[in-house]
């Protein structure tokens, strides 16, 4: 009778216990985005996005969650990101066999695309 006492106070105490770690720890999104390149990619995907600066001769990045596909994929090259009033940063990615590079403004409330190239 002892040893099932102990353990009904040994399974009480690892329920509480794992009560107590998801009360503190759990239900969060945890994001490693540890190298400034991922903090930034993650900026551009969290922010709002000025849709109107989407569509631009080269490519629609309103489409198939274009724009969002260039952020994750692409290789994130720091252009001039102290620059007032806003930062500037380039994004390459491939898409359809073609290579292109998307500039960004990084404003304090939106991000916005000035410019989108094709670079084949």
């Amino acid at each position: 009778m002892a040893f099932l006492r102990r353990l009904l106070f040994y399974l009480i105490g690892v329920g509480l216990g794992i009560a107590v770690y998801y009360m503190i720890w759990g239900d969060r999104d945890f994001d490693f985005a540890y190298f400034p390149s991922a903090r930034v990619k993650k900026v551009f995907r969290t922010k709002t996005l000025d849709s109107n600066s989407l569509v631009h001769d080269a490519l629609d990045l309103s489409k198939d969650s274009l724009y969002y596909k260039a952020i994750v994929d692409g290789t994130l090259d720091f252009t001039d990101p102290r620059k007032k009033p806003c930062g500037e940063y380039e994004i390459a990615f491939e898409h359809q066999r073609h290579a292109y590079e998307i500039l960004l403004q990084n404003c304090k409330d939106t991000v916005r695309v000035l410019d989108v190239q094709i670079t084949d």
